[in-house]
């Protein structure tokens, strides 16, 4: 997971911003309302304008269509009417000429007619005496060959003395998918003799241009139906598999909620009406709300925008005082992780003209106190140390004077004066290493040949022969120790160790080596003494853990003088067994080591 930078992280807990997000949500909640409130008012207006232009534009379509079936119903009784039709409607003359004077006449009427009207398809009169079809714009021929013949048995079935004919009525008959017919008797009322019939035709086309100039958007359309469903014109621009299962789909809703004139449908609003005259047609007029809804989408987008630009310019105002808020407050922070960590020297560089500043001056002059006071407490640490291992090597070099003084009184009683001799320079070398350094550390190996003129002296004192065997990993040979610190450990190995098993010889083994995890330098003193047992042993570690000890003074010093240089990281390990010797293990941290280069000697 990725974190947020520590500037997003000072905005999401700083109580000032919090304040002014409160300040800023509790401006714009009023403006949210008022906008929501406008939107929806517009909105409703909007919709209900649209709504009540869509029942306008269904009315407008019913209006039109019944206007057009009344003005056929309307022909058709007056053409059948008209004498030169009636006349013509008669038994065939002998004189043939008489004959084709009559269907003449007959045809110019129905041409006239046809010119007249202007947006019928034909005119055509069947004659009941003949068995004739007579058009405006084809040549007389019987009813059995005419395209006509289904309709006229249709009708003449029906009894009816007017009808219109659409293609629901006879779905089978191609006739009608592209056209609709009023068919009436003639003479149309039913108490005469019928002597034919005449057909108006229109071509479902021209109801198409009715409603063709009705613009209602991309996506709005308006049909108008069989009472069936299928389509007898329609100003949609889908495909006709498409626009079919749109018009079911409408029905099959329309149908489900009772035949209201006006619902919603997914994003439309649809008004539908059905002919109260005729053939119950069925208009059906979709307005596309989204794009009718524009006034209120714009009224939206604008509020919005105008909402998003409070918003870009609260967030953005709420970023700047965040940001001038937060560099002096986080220079303020760096200088108090600086002094958490110990570093007095960091100082605030930049400081507000606020209480920040103060604070900033103030960390700076708390800093410089603590670094003078912290300098001050060094110094004393630093002589308190000094003091420390003064006071250990102090209490050291009496007891290994006293030692080397009774082996010298020995040697005098036996007027052994070349071995008083040899003895008198091992201890003045001895007396040199000890008092010419003043810094009271030393290379391990100026300590290990410290060791040898020591054990030298020890070999002259006492019959056995005590050997020092040294094993020391590079660069460790250099490394610095505390002066003398060696020495109490040897003592304690010789005299309480090797003289004590009544040997001819005795070992001393001082081992140096880097750890396995390469983290430690070991350092170990091991014997082949008597060893102890494990309750001596297990006294001698308590014994080191106390501060105030009386007994092993020379293990307890050296112990105290390596933990004072190399810190109480240092662990101190012993093991033994009797007659096996004891072993020594100091744990010196690596990061605490200190190794000095051999001075070259100078030509």
């Amino acid at each position: 997971m990725v974190c947020m930078s520590p500037f997003i992280q000072f905005l999401t807990r700083s109580f000032y911003i919090r304040m002014i997000l409160v300040m800023l949500a509790v401006s714009l909640i009023p403006l949210l309302v008022l906008s929501y409130i406008s939107i929806a008012v517009s909105g409703n207006t909007v919709e209900k304008q649209v709504n009540r232009l869509n029942a306008q534009l269904v009315n407008q379509v019913v209006d039109r269509v019944e206007l057009t079936m009344s003005r056929f119903r309307e022909l058709s009784e007056q053409y059948s009417r008209i004498s030169s039709i009636q006349s013509a409607l008669v038994s065939p003359s002998e004189h043939y000429f008489e004959e084709v004077v009559r269907k003449k006449d007959l045809i110019s009427v129905l041409s006239t007619a046809s010119a007249v009207i202007g947006n019928v398809e034909g005119l055509q009169v069947y004659s009941a005496i003949t068995g004739e079809v007579l058009s405006s714009d084809d040549a007389p021929f019987k009813l059995d060959s005419s395209p006509y013949k289904p309709l006229v048995e249709y009708f003449l079935a029906s009894g009816s003395s007017g009808m219109f004919l659409d293609k629901s009525s006879m779905p089978q008959l191609g006739l009608l998918q592209n056209s609709t017919y009023y068919i009436g008797r003639i003479p149309f009322e039913p108490y005469e003799e019928m002597k034919g019939v005449l057909l108006i035709s229109m071509s479902n086309e021209q109801y198409r241009h009715q409603i063709d100039n009705i613009q209602l958007g991309s996506k709005g359309s308006i049909s108008l139906l069989t009472p069936q469903g299928q389509t007898i014109a329609t100003t949609s621009k889908l495909s006709r598999t498409e626009d079919d299962a749109r018009i079911q789909h409408i029905l099959q809703q329309w149908t489900s909620l009772g035949k209201p004139n006006q619902f919603g449908l997914e994003s439309s609003i649809i008004s539908v009406k059905q002919t109260e005259t005729f053939d119950k047609w069925i208009v059906i007029s979709e307005i596309p709300s989204r794009e009718l809804l524009q006034n209120t989408d714009i009224i939206r987008k604008t509020v919005t925008y105008f909402l998003f630009l409070l918003v870009a310019v609260g967030v953005l105002s709420v970023f700047g005082f965040g940001y001038r808020l937060y560099r002096p407050l986080q220079a303020v922070k760096r200088q108090v992780e600086a002094i958490k960590k110990g570093r007095f020297d960091a100082r605030v560089t930049h400081f507000a003209n606020n209480e920040i500043g103060e604070l900033g001056r103030m960390l700076n002059s708390m800093a410089v106190r603590i670094q003078d006071l912290l300098d001050d407490l060094q110094n004393s640490e630093d002589l308190k140390r000094r003091l420390e291992i003064r006071a250990l090597q102090s209490q050291i070099n009496p007891h290994f004077m006293y030692n080397m003084l009774n082996t010298i009184r020995m040697f005098a009683m036996l007027k052994d004066y070349d071995k008083i001799n040899t003895i008198m320079g091992r201890m003045v070398s001895l007396l040199r290493y000890s008092m010419e350094n003043f810094d009271q550390t030393v290379r391990l190996q100026q300590e290990l040949d410290y060791l040898e003129d020591y054990i030298g002296l020890l070999n002259m004192r006492y019959k056995c022969q005590t050997f020092l065997h040294a094993e020391v990993e590079e660069p460790f040979r250099s490394m610095q120790i505390p002066k003398l610190s060696l020495q109490p450990l040897i003592e304690n190995a010789v005299f309480h160790g090797i003289l004590p098993r009544k040997t001819a010889e005795g070992h001393i083994c001082v081992r140096v080596y880097r750890s396995e995890d390469q983290e430690h330098v070991i350092m170990e003193l091991e014997d082949d003494g008597v060893g102890v047992d494990a309750a001596e042993l297990e006294k001698l570690r308590v014994q080191l853990l106390l501060e105030d000890y009386r007994e092993s003074i020379g293990l307890h010093n050296a112990c105290m003088r390596i933990q004072l240089m190399f810190g109480k990281e240092v662990r101190i390990e012993l093991s033994s067994a009797p007659m096996e010797g004891l072993r020594i293990r100091f744990v010196l941290p690596l990061e605490h080591i200190r190794v000095k280069e051999t001075p070259h000697e100078q030509l």
